[in-house]
Protein backbone atom coordinates (compact mmCIF):
# COMPACT_ATOMS: atom_id res chain seq x y z
CA UNK A 1 0.00 0.00 0.00
CA UNK A 2 1.45 3.34 -1.08
CA UNK A 3 0.40 6.70 0.37
CA UNK A 4 0.13 9.37 -2.31
CA UNK A 5 -0.38 12.58 -0.36
CA UNK A 6 2.69 14.76 0.35
CA UNK A 7 0.52 17.37 2.09
CA UNK A 8 -2.98 17.97 3.43
CA UNK A 9 -5.48 18.44 0.56
CA UNK A 10 -7.33 21.00 2.65
CA UNK A 11 -4.80 23.37 4.21
CA UNK A 12 -1.52 22.27 2.62
CA UNK A 13 -0.01 21.26 5.96
CA UNK A 14 2.73 18.65 5.75
CA UNK A 15 2.20 16.99 9.13
CA UNK A 16 0.07 13.98 8.20
CA UNK A 17 -0.27 10.98 10.50
CA UNK A 18 -1.63 7.78 8.94
CA UNK A 19 -3.70 5.87 11.50
CA UNK A 20 -5.96 3.38 9.68
CA UNK A 21 -5.25 1.08 6.74
CA UNK A 22 -7.27 -1.49 4.83
CA UNK A 23 -6.66 -2.82 1.35
CA UNK A 24 -8.68 -4.47 -1.43
CA UNK A 25 -11.98 -2.76 -0.56
CA UNK A 26 -14.67 -2.24 -3.22
CA UNK A 27 -14.20 1.11 -4.92
CA UNK A 28 -17.97 1.64 -5.24
CA UNK A 29 -20.49 0.78 -2.55
CA UNK A 30 -23.60 1.89 -4.45
CA UNK A 31 -23.23 0.64 -8.00
CA UNK A 32 -25.88 -1.82 -9.14
CA UNK A 33 -24.37 -5.26 -9.84
CA UNK A 34 -26.67 -7.61 -11.73
CA UNK A 35 -24.79 -10.87 -11.08
CA UNK A 36 -22.93 -12.33 -8.12
CA UNK A 37 -19.87 -12.97 -10.26
CA UNK A 38 -19.61 -9.37 -11.48
CA UNK A 39 -20.17 -8.08 -7.93
CA UNK A 40 -17.37 -10.24 -6.58
CA UNK A 41 -15.01 -9.06 -9.30
CA UNK A 42 -15.67 -5.34 -8.71
CA UNK A 43 -12.83 -2.82 -8.79
CA UNK A 44 -10.96 -2.52 -5.50
CA UNK A 45 -8.78 0.11 -3.88
CA UNK A 46 -6.82 0.95 -0.76
CA UNK A 47 -7.62 3.11 2.25
CA UNK A 48 -4.96 4.87 4.32
CA UNK A 49 -6.61 7.47 6.53
CA UNK A 50 -4.29 10.31 7.51
CA UNK A 51 -4.94 13.07 10.04
CA UNK A 52 -3.62 16.55 9.34
CA UNK A 53 -2.39 17.78 12.71
CA UNK A 54 -2.52 21.37 11.43
CA UNK A 55 -6.24 21.65 10.57
CA UNK A 56 -7.82 18.38 11.80
CA UNK A 57 -8.88 17.20 8.33
CA UNK A 58 -8.75 13.47 7.57
CA UNK A 59 -8.11 12.16 4.07
CA UNK A 60 -7.47 8.87 2.31
CA UNK A 61 -3.81 9.18 1.39
CA UNK A 62 -4.10 6.18 -0.95
CA UNK A 63 -7.12 7.48 -2.90
CA UNK A 64 -7.01 7.33 -6.70
CA UNK A 65 -9.75 9.50 -8.25
CA UNK A 66 -9.53 7.72 -11.60
CA UNK A 67 -10.93 4.54 -10.02
CA UNK A 68 -14.22 6.18 -9.05
CA UNK A 69 -16.88 6.46 -11.75
CA UNK A 70 -20.37 7.81 -11.07
CA UNK A 71 -23.07 7.00 -13.61
CA UNK A 72 -26.83 6.31 -13.81
CA UNK A 73 -26.01 2.83 -12.42
CA UNK A 74 -25.02 4.50 -9.14
CA UNK A 75 -27.87 4.27 -6.63
CA UNK A 76 -27.57 5.76 -3.14
CA UNK A 77 -31.06 7.16 -2.54
CA UNK A 78 -32.35 6.84 1.02
CA UNK A 79 -35.72 8.47 0.42
CA UNK A 80 -37.54 5.09 0.48
CA UNK A 81 -37.15 5.23 4.26
CA UNK A 82 -40.11 7.08 5.86
CA UNK A 83 -37.83 8.33 8.64
CA UNK A 84 -35.20 9.66 6.26
CA UNK A 85 -37.94 11.19 4.10
CA UNK A 86 -39.28 13.00 7.17
CA UNK A 87 -35.75 14.20 7.99
CA UNK A 88 -35.40 15.71 4.51
CA UNK A 89 -38.82 17.36 4.75
CA UNK A 90 -37.88 18.96 8.07
CA UNK A 91 -34.59 20.20 6.65
CA UNK A 92 -36.26 21.58 3.54
CA UNK A 93 -38.86 23.45 5.60
CA UNK A 94 -36.19 24.90 7.89
CA UNK A 95 -34.09 26.20 5.00
CA UNK A 96 -37.14 27.62 3.24
CA UNK A 97 -38.22 29.54 6.33
CA UNK A 98 -34.77 30.67 7.42
CA UNK A 99 -33.74 32.04 4.02
CA UNK A 100 -37.12 33.09 2.62
CA UNK A 101 -36.95 30.57 -0.21
CA UNK A 102 -40.27 31.25 -1.89
CA UNK A 103 -40.42 31.71 -5.65
CA UNK A 104 -36.62 31.68 -5.67
CA UNK A 105 -33.94 29.60 -7.43
CA UNK A 106 -32.25 26.64 -5.74
CA UNK A 107 -29.09 25.00 -7.10
CA UNK A 108 -28.22 21.55 -5.79
CA UNK A 109 -24.78 20.11 -6.49
CA UNK A 110 -24.90 16.33 -6.26
CA UNK A 111 -28.69 16.13 -6.36
CA UNK A 112 -28.82 12.35 -6.82
CA UNK A 113 -32.24 11.45 -8.17
CA UNK A 114 -33.55 14.88 -7.13
CA UNK A 115 -35.68 14.01 -4.09
CA UNK A 116 -34.43 16.81 -1.83
CA UNK A 117 -34.37 19.39 -4.61
CA UNK A 118 -37.97 18.48 -5.46
CA UNK A 119 -38.97 19.07 -1.83
CA UNK A 120 -37.34 22.51 -1.78
CA UNK A 121 -39.12 23.45 -5.01
CA UNK A 122 -42.55 22.01 -4.22
CA UNK A 123 -42.73 23.22 -0.63
CA UNK A 124 -41.49 26.73 -1.41
CA UNK A 125 -42.75 27.27 -4.96
CA UNK A 126 -39.12 27.53 -6.10
CA UNK A 127 -37.30 26.69 -9.32
CA UNK A 128 -34.43 24.22 -9.17
CA UNK A 129 -31.29 23.24 -11.05
CA UNK A 130 -29.73 19.91 -10.12
CA UNK A 131 -26.27 18.63 -11.06
CA UNK A 132 -25.32 14.97 -10.77
CA UNK A 133 -23.61 12.48 -13.11
CA UNK A 134 -25.91 9.74 -11.80
CA UNK A 135 -28.96 11.51 -13.26
CA UNK A 136 -29.98 9.68 -16.46
CA UNK A 137 -29.01 11.99 -19.35
CA UNK A 138 -32.44 11.59 -20.94
CA UNK A 139 -34.32 12.55 -17.77
CA UNK A 140 -36.68 15.35 -18.81
CA UNK A 141 -36.93 18.61 -16.93
CA UNK A 142 -40.07 19.22 -14.91
CA UNK A 143 -42.05 22.45 -14.74
CA UNK A 144 -39.83 23.58 -11.87
CA UNK A 145 -36.55 21.64 -12.11
CA UNK A 146 -33.80 21.30 -14.68
CA UNK A 147 -31.50 18.30 -14.27
CA UNK A 148 -27.96 18.34 -15.65
CA UNK A 149 -26.31 14.92 -15.89
CA UNK A 150 -22.79 16.11 -15.18
CA UNK A 151 -20.37 17.11 -12.45
CA UNK A 152 -20.68 20.72 -11.34
CA UNK A 153 -17.75 22.67 -12.83
CA UNK A 154 -16.64 26.13 -13.98
CA UNK A 155 -18.67 25.73 -17.16
CA UNK A 156 -21.81 26.02 -15.02
CA UNK A 157 -20.76 29.09 -13.06
CA UNK A 158 -23.57 31.05 -14.71
CA UNK A 159 -26.21 29.03 -12.87
CA UNK A 160 -26.86 31.11 -9.79
CA UNK A 161 -29.25 30.35 -6.99
CA UNK A 162 -30.65 31.97 -3.88
CA UNK A 163 -29.62 28.75 -2.15
CA UNK A 164 -26.74 26.53 -3.19
CA UNK A 165 -27.14 23.10 -1.62
CA UNK A 166 -24.42 20.44 -1.50
CA UNK A 167 -25.40 17.43 0.62
CA UNK A 168 -23.06 14.46 0.98
CA UNK A 169 -20.77 15.50 -1.85
CA UNK A 170 -17.64 17.03 -0.29
CA UNK A 171 -16.67 13.73 1.34
CA UNK A 172 -16.40 12.21 -2.16
CA UNK A 173 -13.95 14.88 -3.38
CA UNK A 174 -10.16 14.68 -2.94
CA UNK A 175 -10.01 18.50 -3.17
CA UNK A 176 -13.14 19.81 -1.41
CA UNK A 177 -11.75 23.34 -1.27
CA UNK A 178 -11.83 23.50 -5.07
CA UNK A 179 -15.57 22.83 -5.06
CA UNK A 180 -16.37 25.42 -2.38
CA UNK A 181 -14.15 27.99 -4.09
CA UNK A 182 -16.05 27.34 -7.33
CA UNK A 183 -19.34 27.85 -5.50
CA UNK A 184 -18.10 31.10 -3.97
CA UNK A 185 -17.02 32.42 -7.37
CA UNK A 186 -20.40 31.58 -8.87
CA UNK A 187 -22.13 33.57 -6.12
CA UNK A 188 -20.07 36.65 -6.94
CA UNK A 189 -21.54 39.75 -5.39
CA UNK A 190 -24.98 38.21 -4.93
CA UNK A 191 -24.88 38.70 -1.17
CA UNK A 192 -28.33 37.22 -0.62
CA UNK A 193 -27.25 33.71 -1.56
CA UNK A 194 -27.02 31.11 1.19
CA UNK A 195 -25.05 27.86 1.09
CA UNK A 196 -26.01 24.61 2.80
CA UNK A 197 -23.49 21.75 3.05
CA UNK A 198 -23.96 18.42 4.80
CA UNK A 199 -21.24 15.83 5.42
CA UNK A 200 -20.71 12.82 7.69
CA UNK A 201 -19.17 13.68 11.03
CA UNK A 202 -15.67 12.23 11.37
CA UNK A 203 -15.82 12.72 15.14
CA UNK A 204 -19.01 10.63 15.38
CA UNK A 205 -17.50 7.85 13.25
CA UNK A 206 -14.28 7.72 15.26
CA UNK A 207 -15.86 7.99 18.70
CA UNK A 208 -18.47 5.34 17.92
CA UNK A 209 -15.96 3.02 16.18
CA UNK A 210 -18.28 2.67 13.17
CA UNK A 211 -15.59 1.45 10.79
CA UNK A 212 -18.35 0.59 8.31
CA UNK A 213 -18.65 4.35 7.73
CA UNK A 214 -15.10 4.37 6.32
CA UNK A 215 -15.10 3.35 2.67
CA UNK A 216 -13.38 4.14 -0.59
CA UNK A 217 -15.92 6.57 -2.08
CA UNK A 218 -15.42 8.79 0.96
CA UNK A 219 -11.90 10.15 0.62
CA UNK A 220 -12.46 13.22 2.85
CA UNK A 221 -13.60 13.25 6.49
CA UNK A 222 -14.58 16.42 8.30
CA UNK A 223 -14.65 17.59 11.89
CA UNK A 224 -16.22 20.90 12.95
CA UNK A 225 -12.78 22.50 13.23
CA UNK A 226 -11.69 21.53 9.72
CA UNK A 227 -15.02 22.75 8.32
CA UNK A 228 -14.59 26.14 9.97
CA UNK A 229 -11.17 26.53 8.38
CA UNK A 230 -12.38 25.32 4.97
CA UNK A 231 -15.35 27.68 4.75
CA UNK A 232 -13.35 30.70 5.89
CA UNK A 233 -10.57 29.89 3.41
CA UNK A 234 -13.15 29.75 0.60
CA UNK A 235 -14.72 33.10 1.43
CA UNK A 236 -17.83 31.79 3.18
CA UNK A 237 -18.91 32.75 6.69
CA UNK A 238 -20.57 30.01 8.72
CA UNK A 239 -23.79 31.15 10.38
CA UNK A 240 -24.74 27.70 11.76
CA UNK A 241 -22.83 24.45 12.20
CA UNK A 242 -24.99 21.73 13.73
CA UNK A 243 -24.85 18.04 14.46
CA UNK A 244 -27.84 16.51 12.67
CA UNK A 245 -29.29 13.02 12.09
CA UNK A 246 -28.51 11.93 15.61
CA UNK A 247 -25.02 13.42 15.41
CA UNK A 248 -24.01 11.35 12.40
CA UNK A 249 -23.90 14.36 10.04
CA UNK A 250 -22.66 17.93 10.24
CA UNK A 251 -24.92 20.53 8.65
CA UNK A 252 -23.34 23.86 7.71
CA UNK A 253 -25.17 27.04 6.73
CA UNK A 254 -23.04 29.85 5.33
CA UNK A 255 -23.18 33.15 3.48
CA UNK A 256 -20.59 34.85 1.24
CA UNK A 257 -17.90 36.77 3.10
CA UNK A 258 -14.63 38.17 1.79
CA UNK A 259 -12.71 38.43 5.05
CA UNK A 260 -10.36 35.56 4.15
CA UNK A 261 -9.24 32.50 6.13
CA UNK A 262 -9.35 32.42 9.89
CA UNK A 263 -6.69 30.92 12.10
CA UNK A 264 -6.74 27.20 12.63
CA UNK A 265 -9.13 26.03 15.33
CA UNK A 266 -6.75 24.65 17.99
CA UNK A 267 -9.59 23.14 20.04
CA UNK A 268 -11.05 21.56 16.90
CA UNK A 269 -7.70 20.04 15.93
CA UNK A 270 -7.29 18.67 19.45
CA UNK A 271 -10.77 17.13 19.32
CA UNK A 272 -9.97 15.44 16.00
CA UNK A 273 -6.64 14.13 17.31
CA UNK A 274 -8.24 12.77 20.50
CA UNK A 275 -10.97 11.09 18.44
CA UNK A 276 -8.35 9.46 16.22
CA UNK A 277 -6.49 8.22 19.29
CA UNK A 278 -9.72 6.74 20.66
CA UNK A 279 -10.38 4.94 17.37
CA UNK A 280 -6.85 3.58 17.14
CA UNK A 281 -7.00 2.29 20.71
CA UNK A 282 -10.40 0.60 20.48
CA UNK A 283 -10.93 -0.38 16.82
CA UNK A 284 -9.11 -3.75 17.09
CA UNK A 285 -11.28 -4.72 20.05
CA UNK A 286 -14.45 -3.67 18.20
CA UNK A 287 -13.48 -5.65 15.11
CA UNK A 288 -12.56 -8.73 17.14
CA UNK A 289 -15.87 -8.63 19.04
CA UNK A 290 -17.91 -8.48 15.84
CA UNK A 291 -15.89 -11.30 14.30
CA UNK A 292 -16.49 -13.41 17.38
CA UNK A 293 -20.20 -12.61 17.31
CA UNK A 294 -20.66 -13.52 13.65
CA UNK A 295 -18.47 -16.63 14.00
CA UNK A 296 -20.58 -17.79 16.93
CA UNK A 297 -23.74 -17.45 14.83
CA UNK A 298 -22.15 -19.35 11.97
CA UNK A 299 -20.87 -22.11 14.26
CA UNK A 300 -24.33 -22.54 15.83
CA UNK A 301 -25.99 -22.60 12.38
CA UNK A 302 -28.09 -19.55 13.23
CA UNK A 303 -29.42 -17.65 10.26
CA UNK A 304 -28.55 -13.97 9.86
CA UNK A 305 -29.22 -11.15 7.41
CA UNK A 306 -27.99 -7.59 7.11
CA UNK A 307 -30.53 -4.80 6.70
CA UNK A 308 -29.27 -2.04 4.45
CA UNK A 309 -27.43 -2.47 1.14
CA UNK A 310 -25.89 0.97 1.26
CA UNK A 311 -22.27 1.81 1.97
CA UNK A 312 -22.50 0.79 5.65
CA UNK A 313 -23.78 -2.71 4.93
CA UNK A 314 -21.39 -3.25 2.04
CA UNK A 315 -18.40 -2.17 4.13
CA UNK A 316 -19.44 -4.26 7.14
CA UNK A 317 -19.68 -7.42 5.03
CA UNK A 318 -16.40 -6.79 3.22
CA UNK A 319 -14.28 -5.86 6.22
CA UNK A 320 -15.50 -8.94 8.08
CA UNK A 321 -15.20 -11.00 4.86
CA UNK A 322 -18.67 -12.49 5.38
CA UNK A 323 -19.62 -14.77 2.50
CA UNK A 324 -23.10 -15.63 1.16
CA UNK A 325 -22.71 -19.16 2.48
CA UNK A 326 -23.24 -17.66 5.96
CA UNK A 327 -25.26 -14.49 5.29
CA UNK A 328 -26.93 -14.98 1.90
CA UNK A 329 -29.18 -11.90 1.86
CA UNK A 330 -29.08 -8.18 2.47
CA UNK A 331 -32.48 -6.56 2.88
CA UNK A 332 -33.14 -3.16 1.34
CA UNK A 333 -36.37 -1.24 0.74
CA UNK A 334 -35.01 0.58 -2.32
CA UNK A 335 -36.64 -1.24 -5.28
CA UNK A 336 -33.75 -0.35 -7.61
CA UNK A 337 -31.39 -2.38 -5.43
CA UNK A 338 -33.57 -5.45 -5.02
CA UNK A 339 -32.37 -8.39 -7.10
CA UNK A 340 -28.87 -6.90 -7.36
CA UNK A 341 -25.73 -8.09 -5.55
CA UNK A 342 -23.39 -6.64 -2.93
CA UNK A 343 -19.98 -5.63 -4.34
CA UNK A 344 -17.08 -7.69 -3.05
CA UNK A 345 -18.91 -10.38 -1.09
CA UNK A 346 -21.83 -11.06 -3.45
CA UNK A 347 -24.90 -11.31 -1.22
CA UNK A 348 -28.23 -10.93 -3.01
CA UNK A 349 -30.25 -7.81 -2.15
CA UNK A 350 -33.87 -8.66 -1.38
CA UNK A 351 -37.23 -7.14 -0.46
CA UNK A 352 -38.23 -7.33 3.23
CA UNK A 353 -40.90 -9.91 2.34
CA UNK A 354 -38.08 -12.41 1.72
CA UNK A 355 -37.62 -12.54 5.50
CA UNK A 356 -40.83 -14.49 5.98
CA UNK A 357 -39.56 -17.48 4.02
CA UNK A 358 -35.94 -17.23 5.17
CA UNK A 359 -36.82 -16.78 8.87
CA UNK A 360 -33.54 -15.28 10.15
CA UNK A 361 -32.55 -15.64 13.79
CA UNK A 362 -30.63 -12.32 13.73
CA UNK A 363 -31.10 -9.14 11.70
CA UNK A 364 -28.09 -6.82 11.73
CA UNK A 365 -29.24 -3.19 11.45
CA UNK A 366 -26.47 -0.99 10.11
CA UNK A 367 -27.82 2.35 11.36
CA UNK A 368 -29.40 2.59 14.84
CA UNK A 369 -31.39 5.65 13.70
CA UNK A 370 -33.70 3.30 11.81
CA UNK A 371 -34.09 0.50 14.36
CA UNK A 372 -37.74 1.25 15.19
CA UNK A 373 -38.71 1.71 11.56
CA UNK A 374 -37.01 -1.56 10.59
CA UNK A 375 -38.57 -3.45 13.51
CA UNK A 376 -42.00 -2.41 12.27
CA UNK A 377 -41.18 -3.46 8.71
CA UNK A 378 -39.97 -6.86 9.97
CA UNK A 379 -43.28 -7.36 11.80
CA UNK A 380 -45.25 -6.24 8.74
CA UNK A 381 -43.35 -8.80 6.64
CA UNK A 382 -44.57 -11.54 8.99
CA UNK A 383 -41.02 -12.25 10.14
CA UNK A 384 -39.21 -12.24 13.46
CA UNK A 385 -35.62 -12.47 14.59
CA UNK A 386 -33.42 -10.61 17.04
CA UNK A 387 -32.71 -7.04 15.90
CA UNK A 388 -29.03 -6.23 16.50
CA UNK A 389 -28.18 -2.55 16.02
CA UNK A 390 -24.57 -1.84 15.11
Amino acid sequence: MTDRLPSCPLCGGRDLETFFRVDAVPVHQNLLWRTRESARHCDRGEIALALCTTCGFISNAAFQPALVRYSPLYENSQSCSPQFHAYMEGLADRLIERYGLREKVVVEIGCGKGEFLSMLCERGGNRGIGFDPSVPPDRPATDHITFISDFYSERYAGYRGDLVCCRHVLEHLPDPAAMLTRVRRSIGEHAGTAVYVEVPSAIWILRNLTFWDIFYEHCSYFSPGSLRWLFAACGLRIVALDEVAGGQYLGVEAIPDGDGPAAHDADGVRDAAESVAHFVAHYPERLAALRAQTESLRRDSRRAVVWGAGAKGVTFLNVLAIQPEFIPYVVDINPRKQGMYVPGTGQQIVHPERLRAYAPDVIFVMNPNYREEISEMVRNAGASGEIVSL
